[in-house]
């Protein structure tokens, strides 16, 4: 071979050499860190680790929401309380109800682990390497007593099927707290599949309606405060108010005229009266009582969408709007509005805040945030709320409100019988009503007040005396014989009787008699 070929070949191979030992120096020394980086890219992978959503507890500690060794939402109870606690959405989110309002607290903070990758991308089994574990999120400690809730919701849904109602709202309200023990609509969603599919609708907050003859607690507050009239303060009851705007007087649907105290106005329910009441107070001091009781505003309890009603200002009122607002029309009203505003009577006139949260627990067990009792304001003297709750008293004992009675327990409650808006011509129905009773009973460490209203019952009675006041008896009644609840200690009734209202799939009997008709009495629309 040529010398000079053999030295050419020899150079080329010298300097292929150096190339090559060049190219491997570089990558085995000077970036062989950055290679090694990306080998480690290839063969592992980086896993998000859900954290466990915190638990939505009862009042007694009871979990009514928790997440499953699957990491799933679980709700132990089924539906119950179904409107008020919500869903979560397929992503671990709040959507409805408690779980959307206090989802932030919920939620937790994710975790996070590098696991080492198979050929198919998938995480190599038993190989962990980096990372930190999730933490679990808050629990949120409620007012809601689940067995009083319970039954609740079966008294409510038996008012509703042997009245043959469109709905119904009940509730019961601790009154010194302000605390929601149960609270229960109809109609409502079966299950979370059902709940998806529309608006979330907490009868509670979400549903106004003319609360009728049950605002007369208002108008005899206002009256007593401003020193206008004492309950032993005669009026001469005619079978008519002419309210004088040329329009349809204000009437009563019982026959009882004469002369009647202020008391005895309120047992009997008598609109005739109540008118002549509200032209002693006047607009303005009815609607400062009115909006004092928290009428027209939002409670500020903790659920999402909650409706404020109706309360017009003076400077809207016409001739007829003193009398008729007097009587519980003209002005909407939210169940737990008027709840609340029972509850200021029982607590000697004082408003309260309503609420259905009382903590945010960590999941140590550590209280991060409590929410006290929060007064809101005074709203009418204590003397004057006293005097109410005693004509109240009366009510249940002679009025229109004997069927709520309890054997052996003071009971002190307003029936309500309101006439149904049309909206159609700016009316009110003529033979569709919505049949109330809210009712206050004595209890340690708190009164209690109860509510009970159904949405145009047509069967066995449309009255609130009829209708409503036997289902607040029986939920009042359960709630103060229950030994599990705060207020159980003392059963008024024998025993026994607890046990047989806890029989699933007992029929309730509903006394459509002259009995029945004569203990309720009659009322009129208002």
């Amino acid at each position: 071979m040529n010398p000079a070929r053999i030295r050419l070949v020899r150079g080329a191979f010298v300097v292929l050499f150096a190339v090559l030992a060049g190219r491997l120096f570089w990558i085995q020394v000077v970036k062989s860190a950055d290679y090694r980086e990306q080998a480690k890219a290839q063969t592992r992978m980086r896993q998000i680790l859900v954290a466990p959503r915190g638990a939505i507890l009862g009042a007694d500690g009871t979990a009514l929401a928790a997440d499953d060794p699957e990491g799933r939402r679980d709700w132990p109870w089924g539906s119950l309380a179904l409107p008020l606690l919500g869903m979560v959405g397929r992503d671990g989110r709040g959507l409805m109800g408690l779980e959307y309002r206090w989802d932030r607290e919920l939620r937790g903070t994710p975790g996070w682990k590098v696991a080492r990758r198979t050929g198919r991308g998938q995480p190599w089994p038993a190989f962990d390497q980096d990372g930190y574990d999730p933490r679990r999120g808050s629990s949120v400690v409620t007012t809601l007593r689940p067995g009083l809730q319970a039954e609740v919701e079966r008294i409510l849904s038996e008012a509703v099927s042997a009245h043959r109602a469109q709905g119904g709202v009940a509730l019961v309200l601790e009154a010194r707290t302000g605390d929601v023990a149960a609270a229960a609509s109809l109609p409502a969603p079966t299950s979370r599949q059902e709940m998806a599919q529309g608006r979330v609708d907490a009868g509670l907050v979400h549903r106004t309606y003319e609360p009728g003859s049950t605002f007369k607690i208002v108008t005899l507050s206002a009256a007593l405060d401003a020193g206008k009239v004492d309950l032993s303060t005669r009026f001469a009851v005619g079978p008519k108010f002419d309210v004088g705007d040329g329009g349809r007087p204000i009437s009563d649907a019982h026959p009882h005229t004469g002369i009647f105290d202020a008391a005895g106005c309120l047992e009997q329910s008598s609109n005739v009266c109540f008118a002549q009441i509200a032209g002693r107070v006047g607009p303005e001091k009815l609607f400062r009582t009115a909006r004092d009781f928290g009428f027209g505003t939002p409670t500020g309890v903790d659920i999402p969408g909650e409706e404020g009603g109706i309360l017009r200002t003076v400077d809207q009122w016409t001739t007829r709007t003193l009398p008729t607002v007097a009587i519980g029309q003209e002005v909407s009203v939210t169940p737990l509005q008027l709840a609340s505003a029972y509850a200021a009577l029982a607590n000697g006139g004082v408003l309260v805040r309503p609420r259905l949260v009382k903590a945010i627990v960590g999941a140590g067990g550590d209280t991060i945030e409590s929410f006290p009792v929060r007064p809101v304001r005074r709203v009418v003297s204590e003397a004057a709320a006293e005097k109410v709750v005693r004509a109240l008293g009366l009510v249940v004992d002679s009025g229109t409100g004997r069927l709520a009675a309890i054997a052996g327990q003071h009971v002190a409650g307003k029936t309500g019988t309101s006439q149904k808006p049309d909206p159609a011509n700016h009316r009110y129905f003529q033979d569709r009503f919505m049949a109330s009773f809210v009712g206050i009973v004595p209890g340690k460490p708190s009164p209690l007040v109860c509510l009970v209203v159904l949405d145009d019952p047509v069967q066995a009675g449309h009255t609130g005396g009829l209708a409503a006041a036997p289902s607040f008896s029986r939920i009042a009644r359960f709630a103060l014989e229950d030994p599990s609840l705060p207020w159980g200690a003392g059963a008024p009734d024998p025993k026994g009787t607890l046990a047989a209202w806890l029989e699933r799939g007992r029929k309730v009997r509903i006394d459509t008699g002259d009995r029945a008709r004569e203990l309720a009495g009659s009322e009129g629309p208002g």
